[in-house]
């Protein structure tokens, strides 16, 4: 294919992922998933969908627009997704089907994309685990999921850029 695609340029991202923890970016990797939290509670709440805050907001938001069978296949059939928390592998998926509704022209709400914070996180040192109690485990750190209306909000939850990721885990110089 000669011309980038949504689609094309995250399969590519995904693939890039190392997926061992690092713990230096811990305090990163939250603000990454407080982000995510807000983002998946506005498109929630712009689609008038439900399943916050993973699922999904691809088939709420462009209904029967779906990634291409292999490229989801080549993404949930690798070795090392695999291995992740089943949530990780899903919210992959789906921000694949995501993708491949931009990439088809879909009109989607004027919203920054739900899934980008996840995928940064997942590029900052790997994925996360959910438990019965309704904490997200991110490296050895908890973070309390709360409720819908708890992460409603135009303000950002981390840094847009890498100098501030890295500023917020203490590399920044």
């Amino acid at each position: 294919m000669s011309t980038t695609t949504a689609v094309g340029d995250l399969v590519v991202r995904v693939h890039a992922i190392g997926w061992d923890d690092d713990l230096g970016h811990t305090r990163s990797r939250v603000a990454l998933m407080r982000e995510y939290l807000r983002r998946s509670a506005v498109w929630t709440r712009a689609l008038g969908a439900e399943g916050w805050p993973f699922y999904d907001i691809a088939e709420f938001a462009a209904p029967g627009v779906r990634a291409a069978d292999e490229v989801v296949e080549g993404v949930v059939g690798s070795p090392v997704v695999i291995e992740q928390y089943p949530a990780v592998g899903r919210s992959c998926v789906w921000a694949l089907h995501l993708a491949a509704a931009r990439d088809a022209g879909v009109p989607l709400p004027d919203l920054p994309d739900p899934f980008e914070p996840l995928i940064r996180m997942y590029e900052r040192g790997g994925g996360f685990s959910l438990s019965t109690t309704g904490t997200i485990g991110i490296d050895a750190a908890g973070l309390y999921r709360g409720t819908l209306p708890d992460h409603l909000g135009n303000e950002p939850r981390a840094p847009g850029t890498e100098a501030g990721l890295d500023a917020l885990d203490g590399a920044g110089g």
